[in-house]
């Protein structure tokens, strides 16, 4: 394969995994909350730099306090931490393509596209850092640097490697980093470095563009991830650095206001919670947070204007629980470690945002933790937290912790289907927390085959998890494994699961977005407020493309006692069809006739099917690995494990199951039952419980 061969190849491949396969206005899950935004205030903007961040209006006297005060917005650890560290770093040649023969295989080229992106990013921190450094402390030798990065990125192939339609996470970290060296280091360039600068800047902002309004027709079709997050991680820091200087810089600025203000987010309701997970509301809010505080230094227009952003801090609070691994849904970058030190600051964000001092508890948990954040490519090729520390603290206002309640708890986010148990949240010894997901989304983009899963966690260990590793979208574990029904803790008929094709899948199906929000369930009941919480989902829709004999699915679970769990299972199907109960964990199991045990370093899990359904138990099996899995993407890597519960081929399924976690080195939890009828009584260490089935 040639070079041209090789790298038109790559830009197909990312076109094809970009493009919709079709406008899903008329089955979007969500009703999107639409504001008005006069834009009358795009008339008398300043046409001054800097603009970005800190306004040239401002700038003496942010200069003034930092003489003052060298910690002032915490600029002395943005220095230290962020920005002296490229001062004798020598700006980046482009990068090069991937290699050929990596070409065929999305896990061989996905190692060089990851790489490619993280020098980019640290590109984009260099010149970021150095411009301001340089204008705030009126540094020559650092502004000279500053230029030097600017210009070299300049000098890239806008059409090249780093453009959109080859490396779109490359692309957005270039474009932003000369936006930033433009705007701070204007009046330091000569009239031919200037214009060397904005033809580079308009021709990628260009590029993004065309995407948005032609390719994928964002507004059409505001599911597209990628699409949502370049404008705010790359066209609103681009037309505020051209505003006045690029005619149709102000016409983008609309178009991403626009976007804002009417279609945004897809992903979630009033609610506040993300349909794409932790991770993608991670990195969504992370960008959309940097530009809406841009928007606002520079318009001073609030864009923090709707319920979700009042609500969405709770979505990270309860779904990505600080104590936790491998408990929550869908594509994760960080999947095996504990929430990471960027989904901290999101938080404080909003804190800010929404004066919310749970959300500093949460923060205060991550930042004393993550002490070797800047290890992780997840980290140091997306965030830079020096910089972040000081854009908060020039722009919000701190405040004191307070801790969330450890009282027995249910947190419901019913428009976008998760929710959340919990006891003891503060305490990781004594938590016990199961995460649930039944969401409309179904499986589109980063979601997975998984309505009506949860993931339990107690006393420190996550036994009931969500297994394998994320090695990028499209490998061999990605759309063999972790998106796929038969990778949760879910039940299967007739060995089929929900429907999680996507273009990587080579299904062949022409509408698998489509089909993908089509296979979505709903949060069919709940009860947040009685002594025992509890919450219902019907996944029926998810199983029915694959499996259109299966006429219903619904999972209730009940909490008892903020120390057990009881789950029922219903399954109406046209034919008789075997059920498989999987349950998937990180540690050893044990099996007997009808249960199982979960031996974690801190806790157990004992798993008991109590009602008539264990008559029909065919057998319960321990089973190790990834499927059929490319084993060289998890070579040296611990191979997890799942239970498989097998039932015998019925037309109706009811199985009642009693999850009890318990610590290894303290007292057992200690729970007997009655069940008659539709009523179960628990004894749960000695106190009983009476659950109306």
């Amino acid at each position: 394969m040639s070079t041209t061969k090789s790298f038109d190849a790559i830009k197909a491949i990312k076109l094809e995994n970009d493009k919709s396969a079709g406008n899903l206005l008329d089955v979007m899950p969500v009703k999107v909350q639409k504001t008005e935004i006069d834009l009358s205030f795009l008339d008398n903007l300043s046409v001054e730099h800097p603009r970005l961040l800190v306004q040239s209006k401002d700038l003496p006297a942010f200069k003034a306090s930092l003489k003052a005060d060298a910690g002032y917005c915490k600029f002395d650890a943005f220095m230290n931490n962020s920005t002296n560290k490229f001062l004798e770093t020598t700006p980046y040649e482009e990068p090069k393509a991937y290699p050929e023969e990596t070409v065929g295989k999305a896990s061989l080229w996905r190692p060089y596209w990851r790489q490619m992106y993280v020098r980019c990013q640290e590109a984009f921190n260099a010149t970021r850092n150095l411009s301001i450094a340089g204008i705030v402390l009126e540094d020559e030798s650092i502004i000279a640097k500053a230029k030097a990065w600017t210009l070299k990125l300049a000098s890239y192939d806008p059409e090249g490697v780093t453009s959109r339609g080859y490396n779109d996470e490359a692309a957005f970290r270039v474009i932003a980093a000369m936006a930033w060296g433009y705007d701070w280091l204007h009046a330091y360039f000569s009239d031919e470095e200037r214009e060397v600068v904005k033809k580079a800047l308009i021709v990628r902002l260009e590029e993004i563009m065309h995407h948005l309004q032609v390719t994928v027709d964002l507004l059409a079709n505001p599911l597209n991830s990628h699409g949502v997050r370049s404008i705010s991680s790359a066209v609103i820091p681009t037309c505020i650095a051209l505003y006045n200087e690029y005619p149709k810089a102000r016409e983008y600025i609309e178009y991403g206001i626009e976007y804002y203000a009417v279609h945004y987010p897809p992903w979630g309701g009033k609610d506040g919670a993300w349909a794409e997970g932790p991770d993608y509301w991670n990195t969504q809010m992370a960008f959309l947070g940097e530009s809406f505080d841009l928007l606002k230094s520079y318009t001073s227009i609030n864009m923090f204007n709707k319920e979700f952003y009042k609500n969405t801090g709770d979505f990270p609070l309860y779904c990505m629980p600080v104590h936790s691994k491998r408990a929550s849904f869908c594509d994760q970058s960080s999947i095996g470690d504990f929430p990471g030190l960027k989904l901290a600051y999101n938080i404080k964000h909003f804190a800010g945002v929404n004066n919310k001092p749970e959300y500093i508890w949460y923060y205060n948990q991550l930042k004393a933790r993550d002490t070797e954040a800047h290890t992780k490519f997840y980290n140091f090729g997306w965030w830079d937290f020096g910089y972040d520390d000081l854009r908060f603290d020039y722009l919000w206002n701190d405040m004191p912790e307070v801790k969330p309640s450890d009282a027995p708890l249910l947190k419901v986010f019913p428009i976008t289907g998760w929710a959340a148990f919990h006891s003891n949240m503060t305490n990781r010894e004594e938590h016990i927390h199961m995460i649930y997901k039944c969401s409309p989304f179904g499986s589109i983009s980063h979601s997975h085959g998984d309505q009506n899963a949860y993931t339990l966690h107690a006393f420190g260990d996550t036994l009931a998890a969500i297994t394998g590793y994320y090695g990028g979208f499209g490998v061999d574990m990605h759309i063999k494994w972790r998106r796929r029904t038969f990778s949760k803790n879910l039940p299967l008929f007739d060995g089929k699961g929900q429907y999680a094709e996507n273009t990587t899948t080579n299904f062949e199906g022409e509408h698998q977005d489509r089909y993908c929000v089509e296979a979505g369930g709903k949060i069919s009941d709940y009860d947040t407020e009685s002594d025992v919480l509890f919450v219902e989902g019907d996944a029926s829709t998810s199983y029915q493309f694959h499996n259109p004999d299966l006429e219903s699915y619904k999972r209730k679970i009940w909490f008892a006692k903020g120390k057990v769990f009881v789950m029922r299972d219903t399954a109406v199907i046209k034919s008789e069809q075997d059920l498989t109960w999987l349950l998937h964990t990180t540690f050893k199991t044990e099996t007997a006739k009808d249960s199982f045990q979960i031996i974690g370093e801190n806790a157990t899990l004992d798993v008991s099917f109590i009602n008539d359904a264990k008559d029909d138990l065919l057998s319960i099996e321990n089973v190790e690995g990834f499927g059929e899995v490319d084993p060289a993407e998890y070579a040296d890597l611990e191979v997890h494990r799942h239970v498989e519960a097998k039932f015998k081929a019925k037309k109706e399924h009811e199985i009642l199951t009693l999850l009890v976690p318990s610590k290894v080195n303290g007292p057992k939890t200690e729970v007997s039952y009655n069940l008659t009828d539709t009523t179960l009584t628990l004894n749960i260490d000695g106190e009983d419980v009476v659950i109306e089935l």
